[in-house]
């Protein structure tokens, strides 16, 4: 009897170890998986490849430009007209009336579209090659704004538009005096010896009062 109990003790005890031990197994072989599958997961994972950037030049900063002022234009007088009774330089010519001077202004009246007055002189023997500039100190009192001047030279005595220079007024109705000026550069037929002036002072009806006419070279 006693031997049969010792039997089944050791079964007993040898089932319960045998029991421990597969318990034991299964729990090491799951936590190999977990590590395995841990370390498949972390390869898996690999870190995001970083670009390299060029990093961009540096803008060359922009050179600010500089500016020359021109040097002013220096000018000589070489022959000036002023006005008195006995000597007004100018006739009229074209749909001008009362042609006067007053107290040394020239003043005229235009009575239609294309009125002007002409060089009393009409030898006045300019040699156009010393002449840049030809200004009027003038008052316009009309609604117009342009003006021409015409010239005729001793080869050439016929009077055309290419031999012309255009020019506009700045005020107009008003009591200011102005310089009025034409650049004889910008007219090619500008040469040889000037003969005659002519002077289209307006396009319409209208007063104009001149104080004095002048012709200039440049100089420097």
């Amino acid at each position: 009897m006693k031997k049969t109990n010792i039997v089944k003790r050791l079964i007993i005890l040898l089932f319960i170890m045998a029991l421990t031990c597969g318990i034991l197994f299964l729990q090491a072989c799951g936590e190999t998986e977990e590590k395995s599958s841990s370390q498949q997961e972390t390869v898996g994972q690999t870190e995001p490849e970083t670009e390299e950037t060029t990093p961009e030049p540096t803008p060359e900063p922009t050179p600010v430009p500089t500016t020359t002022e021109k040097p002013p234009i220096i000018t000589e007088e070489v022959l000036k007209w002023t006005f008195t009774e006995e000597d007004k330089m100018f006739k009229s010519a074209s749909q001008t009336k009362n042609l006067r001077v007053e107290d040394g202004i020239l003043k005229m009246t235009s009575t239609g579209g294309d009125p002007f007055i002409l060089s009393s002189n009409a030898n006045i023997g300019i040699d156009a090659s010393e002449i840049d500039y030809i200004k009027f100190k003038i008052k316009n009192n009309s609604d117009g704004y342009r003006c021409q001047l015409f010239f005729i030279t001793n080869e050439d005595t016929a009077w055309s538009e290419p031999k012309s220079i255009k020019n506009e007024y700045w005020y107009s109705e008003g009591d200011d005096w102005e310089i009025l000026e034409f650049d004889t550069s910008e007219c090619d037929d500008w040469e040889g010896t000037i003969k005659q002036i002519r002077f289209d002072y307006l396009e319409e009806e209208g007063d104009v009062e001149i104080e004095y006419m002048v012709f200039e070279k440049i100089v420097k």
